[in-house]
């Protein structure tokens, strides 16, 4: 059965904060030792610590409180501004769900993922639409962009980055650059056991964040 989220009816900034403490007291919830064999994410006893890489960051995560921080800055706590409250949603989404089910090594798209349904415009128009529209004629940047993340290249389309955003779900970006018969094309692809690693909602997210992270590379690599 697929998991449903929901929201109730007012601030979108609001939902997303309860929506993080609800999965925050699901990760109180979770078995200590379940989210060590599961997650990838290293644990310190002492500190009662997770270190967790997303997005080719590490962070802290308090057990059980669910607390997030990035490593090199700990002594600031995401705040509750909207995008970072996404981060913390991800993070806490992935360790919730995370099964460490073994990669199929089967790249699928969105659509052919169990229980799409209707979050499949949002990740179009968020992650493939974005993608298509920054990256479709400059394949170069794209690939300096990708080396920043410490992305793989793939032999996909013409061109394509593979990067592992948490240990269990790596996603590729696919790009088909614009010729004189056709315009330029792209695609994000996932392992197919990546929907019993993370929500499937979450999923679509993640390829927005991913989409974001490498404009954000690609302005930097333009800036220097």
């Amino acid at each position: 059965m697929i998991e449903k989220r929901c929201f109730t009816i007012g601030n979108k900034k609001n939902n997303y904060v309860l929506c993080y403490k609800d999965l925050c007291k699901k990760f109180s919830r979770r078995p200590l030792e379940e989210i060590v064999q599961k997650s990838g994410a290293k644990y310190d006893a002492e500190k009662n610590m997770f270190t967790l890489k997303y997005f080719n960051r590490e962070y802290l995560i308090s057990y059980p409180e669910g607390s997030i921080t990035l490593k090199d800055f700990n002594h600031n706590d995401l705040s509750y501004e909207s995008d970072t409250v996404m981060d913390k949603i991800l993070i806490m989404s992935y360790l919730c769900r995370c099964t460490k089910s073994g990669l199929t090594n089967k790249w699928v798209p969105y659509r052919e993922i169990e229980g799409v349904g209707c979050t499949y415009d949002f990740f179009a128009g968020h992650g493939i639409d974005k993608l298509t529209k920054y990256f479709g004629n400059r394949d170069e940047l794209f690939l300096k962009a990708g080396k920043k993340l410490d992305a793989k290249k793939l032999c996909l389309g013409d061109m394509s980055l593979q990067f592992n955003i948490f240990p269990n779900v790596p996603v590729v970006l696919v790009l088909w650059l614009a010729d004189e018969e056709f315009e330029a094309q792209a695609n994000i692809f996932f392992d197919s056991s990546a929907s019993k690693e993370i929500h499937i909602e979450d999923l679509a997210s993640l390829c927005s964040k991913a989409v974001d992270e490498l404009i954000r590379c690609a302005k930097q690599v333009e800036n220097f």
